[in-house]
């Protein structure tokens, strides 16, 4: 792997740590015995985007390190050749 994508990886690493630091804290909120239940939902919400965003950043993350010619959209074509 070349140190452009190296560096991609390392950065998209990075977002994925702040996203899941972000859903921490809504669990940890959500933990709350004191909340009503729209602020429930209001954590339930902040974690669902956050896993939607985590989907995303992990599928890049893929797709960055996966050698060309290898990833699952050529993977259908390859065998199909």
């Amino acid at each position: 792997m070349d140190d452009d994508r190296k560096e991609l990886t390392r950065r998209l690493s990075t977002l994925a740590t702040e996203v899941l630091e972000d859903a921490l804290e809504a669990a940890i909120e959500g933990q709350s015995p004191e909340l009503r239940a729209p602020d429930y939902a209001s954590c339930a919400r902040r974690l669902q985007c956050a896993a939607r965003k985590l989907a995303a950043v992990a599928e890049t993350m893929i797709i960055v390190v996966t050698p060309e010619g290898d990833g699952p959209a050529n993977a259908s074509m390859t065998r199909s050749r």
